[in-house]
């Protein structure tokens, strides 16, 4: 930028004004072209907008295009000694369950009582734990002095022992060593030996201790044997988790489909519908009004189409073929909705035939099957909306380096006329004080 332009005053022509005026002329196509900038910036925004819109609907149709995106269960149980959770799954029923025996885990203690966590089990020797149902043995070396809570820290910081280990006080000043099986069942019981031990107290375990055992309940009438608590594989969808033994109860176990949930992932989808829906109509408003968007952008345009024919095309040749028929339609305004009634009574007359609409036979197929498909195109790497979010940065970039450009001409150009003004207003003071000097002079010669 050049300095400001110092005039002396003398003239009656302001070439401040003049300066200004004209630079103010000649900016007018950076002007244009910082406005077009704004406008493509704009543009970026709402692409950007979109793209994220496009996302969350992107992920509401994948979780329904799945084959069991509807297999949701609920169970109920008579009784707090039988817990009960569902996973997916579509198989309902009744249950009845007795639990006869809990599963527990191994526990030995040890016979020797050591008066205090410092004591001296051995100064030499070993202690082999090894996995009844199979699997490489625990060694530890009881060398050289191993203490009581050293050999239970050993023990520990053996990942793979089939035990772990504790020092209980048994009273004050009396301690034992504990060993638990890591998991409960039979499977998972360990047996203990020690093996040249020398100095120290002694180490012995009780040979009355607490052995493992399965589970054991019936369910119908079918007797059921577990390692764990825990039975994950006897009902389909369904985890059981056993918290009293109480053979002479009787605890009824009701699976039931989950309509709600179901409900739930199809309002997921028709909530992201109606904001992609909300924000292209939004840009299309701002566009009849004249302000920047990207409502006349033939890509929104045609995604808007696509979206309303996708929702209302006939999918398959099942009994429903189309969504409406499950309650998935429009209201006036255009906004989509799910008549829950609808729904209701066409998953309780035919999950198979509403899953099959939903996703088709094999989960890549039926409406959201189509409707992932049409996102492919759009939102995959080098998809539509990626490209022509990369067109538009070049755009922009483009125009900031021819930004750059015109600004550097701008200030010569406005450097070369505070050259030519100051020099003009210069010649003209010179001008008038010659102007002066010769009035003078001829006022002189009138004198005589």
């Amino acid at each position: 930028m050049g300095s400001p332009i110092t005039f002396s005053g003398f003239n009656s022509i302001d070439f401040n004004m003049i300066l200004n005026a004209v630079m103010a002329q000649e900016r007018t196509p950076i002007n244009r072209l910082e406005t077009h900038r704004n406008t493509l910036e704009t543009q970026k925004t709402a692409f950007a907008t979109l793209a994220g819109k496009l996302g969350s609907l992107n992920t509401a149709v994948d979780n329904l295009k799945e084959k069991d995106s509807l297999a949701f269960l609920s169970a109920t149980s008579s009784d707090s000694g039988v817990g009960v959770s569902t996973t997916a799954g579509t198989v309902t029923g009744t249950y009845d369950i007795i639990v006869s025996e809990l599963a527990k885990a191994q526990v030995t203690p040890s016979s020797t009582e050591f008066n205090s966590l410092n004591a001296v089990v051995a100064t030499s020797g070993t202690v082999t734990l090894t996995p009844s149902g199979g699997g490489a043995a625990t060694v530890i070396n009881l060398a050289p002095s191993m203490t009581l809570q050293q050999l239970a820290d050993a023990i520990n910081a053996e990942e793979d022992a089939p035990a772990s280990a504790s020092v209980v006080q048994t009273s004050p000043g009396k301690y034992k060593l504990v060993l638990s099986g890591r998991e409960t069942g039979t499977t998972n019981a360990f047996t203990l030996q020690t093996n040249a031990l020398l100095g120290g107290v002694g180490l012995a375990f009780d040979p009355d201790s607490q052995d493992a055992i399965d589970a054991e309940f019936s369910v119908n009438g079918v007797d059921v044997v577990s390692a764990t608590n825990t039975a994950t594989d006897v009902i389909t969808g369904v985890t059981l988790s056993l918290t009293r033994k109480d053979p002479a109860t009787t605890v009824t176990v009701k699976v039931e489909r989950d309509t709600d949930e179901a409900k739930a992932v199809i309002n997921k989808f028709i909530s992201a519908y109606n904001e992609l829906q909300t924000f292209a109509k939004d840009q299309a408003t701002a566009a009849i009004a004249g302000r920047a968007s990207i409502g006349r952008d033939p890509l929104l345009r045609g995604l808007r189409d696509a979206l309303r024919s996708a929702s209302m095309d006939e999918y398959g040749s099942g009994s429903l073929t189309r969504l409406a028929e499950i309650g998935v339609g429009f209201d006036q305004s255009g906004k989509m909705i799910l008549e829950e009634e609808v729904f209701d009574d066409a998953l309780a007359a035919s999950s198979g035939d509403v899953q099959t609409l939903i996703s088709g036979a094999t989960g890549d197929g039926g409406a959201f099957g189509a409707f992932s498909a049409l996102f492919e195109d759009y939102t995959k790497a080098g998809g539509l909306v990626s490209t022509i979010r990369g067109r538009l940065d070049d755009q922009v970039r483009a125009i900031d380096r021819r930004l750059d450009s015109l600004e550097s001409q701008l200030a010569l150009r406005k450097a070369s006329l505070q050259r030519e003004y100051i020099a003009a207003d210069m010649a003209m003071t010179r001008m008038k004080a010659q102007s002066a000097s010769l009035s003078s002079v001829g006022g002189g010669y009138k004198l005589f």
